[in-house]
């Protein structure tokens, strides 16, 4: 079998519908595996409270230890 020969033979089953449809259904297959094995579901995100009141503490900030004033 010469080069002309079997280049003619690969391009012929290449060609040919059974080939075409195996190739694509592999690549789907492989693909829906690879999705189902990375697949991760995100956790629900916290929802943040709504709170009547705000903390004292947090609404006046404490002031430095250098501002402080000094008591005798």
């Amino acid at each position: 079998m010469d080069i002309t020969a079997l280049v003619n033979l690969c391009i012929s089953v290449l060609k040919d519908i059974r080939v075409i449809t195996a190739a694509i259904l592999t690549i789907f297959f492989i693909s829906l595996g690879n999705y189902v094995v990375k697949y991760r579901k995100r956790p629900p995100k916290p929802k943040k409270k709504k709170s009547a009141q705000k903390p004292a503490a947090a609404a006046t900030p404490a002031p430095k230890p250098e501002e402080q004033p000094k008591q005798e």
